[in-house]
């Protein structure tokens, strides 16, 4: 008798060893699943040239300014020396800043947001183009969800917002990459249907995708606009703002009569 109790107590003891190491192994898994989503957090460039452009944007900021650029290198690279038409014809006239950083993610551009480059101006429209880089797997390990990326750009427009409450937001697709079919693309292309909606959660939010533009009849990306199948270069720039100019306008209308 004693001995069948003694087994009985041993088998309920080693079932409940295993009851708690699979607790264990689905606590696990959800932490996993549960990971944080570096696309929405603050995140400084560890390089000394990014630290000199922000230092340089931040020298610039003008409380005259009506228009702000914020994104990456293809707003950084409306600093060419041929891109001056672009300014003469489209930027000059609001005191426009180009808040454009080479290889910025989301998360870059957050921790930008949050350490100086908003203070002291109060812009009428501000141009949002983010996102490519989240999802470049040439150069970075880790690539975003379009989910991911979604919210790294709604976390954003949410500190503009926050910031600049009189500010209007265009918030531009992602631009097209690649000469053929890509899985980037395919990413960039996803993460657009999502913050197309941005709108319907916030008035201030202005949806404007101009990708159409860059492609030809064979809907494949124009290299004659974009030679590198990413980047506009002076002439890709010039479609870009004649494409925004009509928005650009009205909203600066809009923010006169706020």
């Amino acid at each position: 008798m004693y001995k069948f109790l003694q087994t009985i107590l041993i088998a309920l003891f080693c079932l409940g060893c295993m009851t708690e190491e699979k607790e264990s192994n689905v606590e696990k898994i959800a932490s996993i699943e549960k990971k944080e989503n570096t696309a929405t957090m603050a995140v400084m460039r560890d390089a000394d040239w990014w630290k000199e452009r922000h230092q340089s944007i931040l020298s610039k900021l003008d409380t005259n300014a009506e228009l702000i650029l914020v994104g990456n290198s293809i707003f950084q690279t409306l600093d060419k020396e041929d891109r001056e038409e672009v300014w003469e014809n489209y930027l000059d006239k609001y005191h426009a800043i180009n808040m454009g950083i080479s290889g910025d993610r989301t998360e870059n551009v957050i921790w930008r947001l949050k350490n100086g480059l908003l203070e002291n101006i109060n812009p009428k429209v501000a141009i949002l183009l983010i996102g490519t880089n989240n999802t470049d797997g040439n150069h970075f390990l880790q690539i975003s969800t379009s989910e991911e990326l979604a919210e790294g750009i709604w976390e954003i427009c949410s500190i503009l917002h926050e910031k600049l409450p009189n500010t209007q937001i265009i918030l531009m697709g992602i631009l097209p990459y690649g000469y053929k079919p890509n899985h980037r693309d395919n990413i960039n292309k996803a993460t657009n249907e999502l913050i197309a909606k941005f709108p319907a959660k916030n008035p201030a939010i202005h949806y404007v995708n101009i990708g159409s533009v860059y492609y030809d009849k064979d809907d494949k990306v124009r290299q004659d606009l974009m030679p590198d199948y990413l980047h506009p270069n002076a002439q890709g720039h010039l479609i870009m703002f004649e494409a925004l100019e009509q928005d650009i306008a009205k909203l600066m209308l809009k923010s006169n009569s706020l």
